[in-house]
């Protein structure tokens, strides 16, 4: 018996465009969903606190099979621009527009820190209550650590276990039973935590370095 096409949204939570990494892994999740299986559709945030979403953006989110949402994460929460589309997504339904039958979502954070594990929480918790609020099958996160180091060092053969295996699950659970329960991921940098604050610390100098040659050349 074949399985039925799911309908996939994938939400690109960040404004960075093709340089982000939030989208570098959003690309990663839609290619493992087969597209024999999986019909899917990406939507990008606005960073204009007066654009709306059309009324056609926001059914196609109603009526999705499956949600899946990349963010990088800032000061320890959502961007903005992605707290706006929830926001507006919930008076949509709130309004009377009908939602898909069992909504599964995921979300993908990807933060500035090595240890994920410490930082996401909060912005977990806030997609967890944004499920809840609506009655959507929250399903798991995969919290990604120096997101930026992740994307440069992810083609490294064997350094990459434990992202292939959350990027994988997704997969998995979009076309498993709602019954089957899955933990958070935690993706750490292969490069230590030591060096990344190292290296860190030298760009913040350089930074410094750079201000001060300016300001005397604005001085002369």
């Amino acid at each position: 018996m074949t399985a039925p096409v799911k309908t996939v949204c994938l939400i690109n939570g960040s404004l960075r465009g093709r340089k982000a990494s939030s989208l570098s892994f959003l690309q990663d999740v839609s290619r493992r969903l087969p597209d024999a299986l999986c019909r899917k559709m990406v939507i990008t945030v606005r960073g204009h606190a007066k654009q709306v979403y059309s009324a056609e953006t926001l059914a196609a989110m109603a009526q999705a099979d499956v949600l899946v949402f990349v963010f990088p994460l800032y000061n320890y929460a959502l961007p903005g621009a992605l707290m706006a589309l929830l926001e507006e997504f919930h008076r949509f339904v709130l309004e009377g527009n009908a939602l898909s039958h069992d909504v599964k979502v995921y979300a993908v954070v990807n933060c500035a820190f090595p240890r994920p594990e410490l930082t996401t929480g909060e912005a977990v918790r806030v997609m967890r209550n944004f499920c809840r609020r609506l009655s959507l099958n929250w399903r798991f996160a995969i919290c990604i650590g120096t997101g930026p180091v992740v994307v440069v060092t992810k083609k490294v053969p064997f350094l990459d276990r434990t992202l292939k295996r959350a990027l994988s699950a997704i997969a998995m659970d979009v076309g498993a039973g709602a019954g089957r329960t899955v933990s958070d991921f935690f993706v750490h940098p292969v490069i230590p935590e030591r060096v990344i604050r190292r290296i860190r610390e030298q760009y913040e100098k350089k930074g410094e370095m750079m201000v001060r040659r300016d300001r005397r050349r604005a001085l002369q």
